[in-house]
C-alpha cells in the first residue's frame, strides 16, 4: 500500500482509463442507437414509422450528449500534469483529509488506489468550495460534518513532510479559492 503523496500519478491514470472505458461504451451505444434507428425506420409504417424514427431520434440525442460531456471530462484530465507539484488547491490537487483523499480533476466517483479509497471531484464540487481558504491543519464544515486538510500531496519526486508542507515548495493557500473558470479552462 503506496503512502498518500505517491498515488497521483497512479490515480491520475486510473481515472484516465475509466473515462476511456465510459467513452468508448458511450461511443458503442451512440452506434447501436444508430443502427437501431436505421433498421427500425425501414421496416415501419405509418403512425409507427413517425414514432420509431422520434425515438431513434431521442436516443441518439442522449447518447450523444453522454458521449460529449465524457470528452469534455477527458479533456480536462489530459490537461492536467500528474507529475507537477501542486502548491494549492487546483486541478490535480490530491487533498488529504480526515475523511478521506480527493483528486481534484473531474467527477467521477471513487476508486480504490493501491488500498486507499479515492474520491475524485470536479473543481466545482461544494466539497471542494468549503475547502476555500484552507491551510493544512484547518477545518471546515460541509453538511454538518467537520474535514481536516491534513494536506496536499505534490508529486512523487518531491513528497510530504510530516508536518503535511510539500517539499517543493511550502503548501500555503495565500487566497481564498477562487471560482472553477478562474483557471483558465
Amino acid at each position: 500500500m503506496r503512502e498518500p503523496e505517491h498515488l497521483k500519478p497512479a490515480v491520475h491514470a486510473a481515472c484516465l482509463r475509466l473515462l476511456n472505458e465510459r467513452i468508448r461504451a458511450a461511443q458503442a451505444g451512440l452506434e447501436q442507437a444508430r443502427e437501431s434507428g436505421t433498421a427500425d425506420t425501414k421496416s415501419s409504417a405509418g403512425d409507427k414509422h413517425e414514432t420509431a424514427r422520434a425515438m431513434a431520434q431521442i436516443e441518439l440525442e442522449k447518447q450523444g450528449s453522454v458521449l460529449r460531456n465524457l470528452q469534455e471530462m477527458d479533456a480536462v484530465l489530459l490537461k492536467i500534469d500528474p507529475g507537477k507539484p501542486v502548491t494549492r488547491i487546483a486541478p490535480g490537487a490530491l487533498l488529504v483529509t480526515d475523511q478521506g483523499l480527493y483528486y481534484v480533476a473531474t467527477a467521477l466517483g471513487s476508486m480504490e488506489i493501491d488500498g486507499h479509497t479515492v474520491h475524485v471531484i470536479s473543481v466545482q464540487a461544494p466539497l471542494l468550495a468549503a475547502f476555500a481558504g484552507l491551510s493544512a491543519g484547518d477545518t471546515a464544515t460541509f453538511r454538518a460534518k467537520t474535514y481536516k486538510l491534513l494536506q496536499i500531496c505534490c508529486s512523487t519526486e518531491t513528497g510530504i513532510s510530516p508536518s503535511g508542507i510539500c517539499s517543493a515548495a511550502p503548501w500555503r493557500h495565500s487566497a481564498p479559492l477562487e471560482r472553477p473558470g478562474a483557471w483558465g479552462w
